[in-house]
């Protein structure tokens, strides 16, 4: 069992605006090696352990992948910001 918390384990401060870096990190958000990617791959593969350690380690990991999905998009949504339609 896990909680869910509004607060970033790892806050995320993007000081300097870098909208080429968000279109690299966004990659790491949905591509296909990406953390949404990875978490669903664990989440769905404890379905098919047998033992309880197997499915706990599994969902563990799964969840853990779904905090750093958090951060990524956290960084994608800040490296933009304030940057004009001209740049």
């Amino acid at each position: 069992m896990w909680m869910y918390e509004k607060i970033l384990e790892y806050p995320v401060k993007i000081k300097n605006p870098d909208p080429a870096m968000a279109m690299l990190i966004i990659t790491q958000y949905g591509g296909p090696d990406g953390e949404l990617a990875a978490s669903l791959r664990y989440l769905s593969q404890r379905f098919t352990m047998i033992t309880p350690q197997a499915i706990a380690t599994l969902n563990d990991i799964g969840t853990e992948e779904l905090a750093h999905l958090e951060i990524v998009g956290s960084m994608v949504r800040q490296l933009p910001e304030s940057v004009k339609l001209t740049d």
